[in-house]
């Protein structure tokens, strides 16, 4: 059987088409398009109409690349942007109306819970404090005893960048801003200090960077150990470099290249506050655990 699932983000839109074959899901097909759908929420409190009109697109697109491939079942959810805009709910029935399939606005509960499943699912390993860092959240997701546990902060990689850099690149005051807010997120919480795996364009974007990948290759990304001193050296080089410039080194997408030092700062802060000098990065996310969920549903 074949499983589709679409997942409207902050900053993005993807597509996983998997066939479901002895209990396990093989890819048949990856997409993901860039849309900014909650560029600028956090001013105004609603969607951009750009963001709307790219979003709109982007899901009748791959809504329907999942009906060429044969889905059976096609899984559409939405997360933070559309759980925190006033018209989120209205924007939604839109979208189901446009494809004529329902359009979940998932929980941060069931957003946490989809990340730590894909996961599992393709890393083999469930001791491990999961993150999940997308565009206006970021979830934190680790095993406690028959159950998870899970945290969703305020510390997306489009909202940071929002909130806080202003200069292009951003000057030493807006970076130090931005740490101490993610350190202050961070500390006031508690969480179980396990071996870390991340997901999100962030964490499989320096992954690449890494490797200096010219073409972005998921099977020399998934399960890279990604070390401290190669976040802290990707995160300098960023810095220094306004946004064109920084679209141009090896492993970045240019449109993500906006947002990505304001999401590698979140990971070194993590690190630090975990003490841990490395963390494993996974492919497998919440598009995959969607898929694991929904097939056992």
């Amino acid at each position: 059987m074949r499983h589709a699932a679409i997942d409207i983000g902050t900053n993005s839109v993807r597509l996983l088409v998997a066939e479901e074959n002895g209990g396990a899901m093989q890819a048949l097909d990856r997409q993901l398009q860039t849309t900014r759908l909650g560029s600028g929420l956090m001013s105004c409190g609603v969607l951009p109409v750009q963001g709307k009109k790219r979003t709109q697109e982007a899901v009748a697109a791959f809504f329907l690349r999942a009906k060429e491939l044969n889905a059976e079942k096609i899984s559409i959810f939405a997360t933070s942007a559309l759980r925190e805009a006033e018209d989120g709910a209205v924007f939604a029935v839109q979208l189901e109306e446009a494809v004529n399939n329902p359009v979940e606005i998932i929980s941060a509960q069931t957003e946490a819970r989809y990340s730590y499943l894909g996961v599992i699912k393709s890393l083999g390993e469930k001791d491990r404090l999961v993150f999940d860092l997308g565009g206006g959240s970021c979830e934190l997701i680790w095993p406690d005893g028959d159950s998870l546990a899970y945290l969703s902060l305020k510390i997306g990689a489009v909202y940071l960048t929002d909130v806080f850099f202003q200069q292009d690149p951003p000057d030493a005051g807006e970076v130090d801003k931005a740490r101490r807010y993610i350190r202050e997120c961070l500390q006031k919480n508690s969480f179980d200090l396990k071996p870390l795996a991340g997901v999100g364009g962030t964490v499989t974007s320096l992954a690449a960077m890494a490797q200096k990948l010219a073409v972005y290759d998921p099977a020399k990304v998934h399960g890279y150990v990604l070390t401290r001193a190669e976040i802290k050296s990707q995160l300098k080089k960023m810095l220094a470099l306004p946004v064109a410039g920084r679209g141009m080194l090896p492993g970045i997408r240019k449109d993500r290249a906006p947002i990505l030092p304001a999401g590698t700062l979140v990971i070194d802060v993590l690190l630090d506050i975990c003490q841990a000098e490395s963390l494993t990065v996974s492919e497998g996310d919440i598009l995959l655990g969607a898929l694991y969920a929904n097939a056992s549903a």
